[in-house]
């Protein structure tokens, strides 16, 4: 067995990240507990594509070892949790099946707030570990899934991220990343981007972000094999929430990319983002409601 080792390259661009998810933390934190039962649908489109009951009949009813990249606060590692029966909540559970999750964040707050909620919501089976995905701290072959959403893309070097995650999956094992499609394909981030950018001069490409980078399935599929994995699939959804029009829907995930930003801003500079994202997404009202989609993917392969 063996783990990894760093070098000074890795150490500096660690801790940049690190800095910039660390200032944004309290944002997530925030918005945790109201983004949950959102949360809890798109999540299910991991747990069926990790396929839990075939993994569980490999390893001989074994209780099953989950591996979740950049947890944040608790989302998607909370889903698996509950349907490898931690819950208190018996529908949530895959009958049959058993096991731990091991959250991780490059945050050690996260990891803190992560545990907090859990204790709070009766979730047993997990634990949470301070952990950069470009630099697993476990040994090879460690887990039967190692599942990711929304968090590869942030990563100095993503496909360093990838490799590692095949290093410490057990053959046999799944590994289901949820990466959002192009920003073409994703209205509220493409109006965010705009608003931002003319407003405040800042947006995905000034603050160094791109969640798009594995926007092209077919590409993203190619970087799974070169990691190493076999039997790739990506699913693409488009599910369209719907959400009363005076709600501002878009300041959770504004905050969340963008906290640090918006604090130093004016009352005044708010107040004209928040009239811009209106005016930008209203064409998506119906009925009253703002039913603006999302489209991401899910990724899933396997060591063989």
């Amino acid at each position: 067995m063996t783990t990894p080792t760093s070098d000074n390259t890795s150490d500096t661009a660690a801790d940049k990240s690190s800095r910039t998810w660390q200032n944004l933390s309290t944002d997530w934190i925030t918005w945790a507990e109201r983004l949950a039962p959102a949360a809890e649908k798109i999540n299910r489109h991991m747990i069926e594509a990790a396929d839990l009951p075939g993994l569980a009949a490999l390893r001989d009813g074994a209780p099953l070892e989950v591996l979740d990249l950049a947890s944040g606060v608790g989302e998607p590692a909370f889903s698996f949790a509950r349907a490898l029966g931690g819950g208190t909540d018996d529908s949530a559970n895959i009958p049959g099946i058993a096991g731990h999750v091991t959250a991780s964040d490059i945050v050690s707050d996260m990891c803190d707030a992560l545990m907090e909620r859990a204790a709070e919501e009766e979730i047993s089976n997990i634990k949470a570990v301070p952990a950069n995905m470009e630099k697993l701290p476990f040994e090879d072959q460690s887990f039967d899934v190692v599942s990711c959403r929304f968090g590869v893309m942030f990563c100095e070097d993503p496909d360093k991220a990838l490799r590692e995650a095949f290093r410490v999956l057990r053959p046999g094992g799944k590994a289901v990343f949820m990466v959002w499609a192009p920003l073409v394909d994703n209205p509220l981030f493409a109006a965010m981007d705009a608003v931002l950018g003319n407003i405040l001069g800042i947006g995905f490409d000034a603050a160094g972000l791109d969640p798009f980078c594995f926007g092209d399935a077919d590409q993203s599929m190619m970087r799974f094999e070169k990691a190493g994995f076999t039997g790739i699939e990506a699913t693409t959804h488009s599910p369209a929430g719907r959400i009363p029009e005076n709600a501002p829907f878009w300041k959770p995930q504004m905050d969340m990319l963008f906290g640090n930003v918006l604090r130093k801003s004016s009352d005044m500079e708010v107040g004209a983002i928040n009239a811009a994202m209106f005016e930008t997404l209203a064409p998506y009202i119906e009925d009253g409601h703002f039913q603006v989609p999302i489209c991401f993917h899910v990724l899933s392969a396997k060591r063989a």
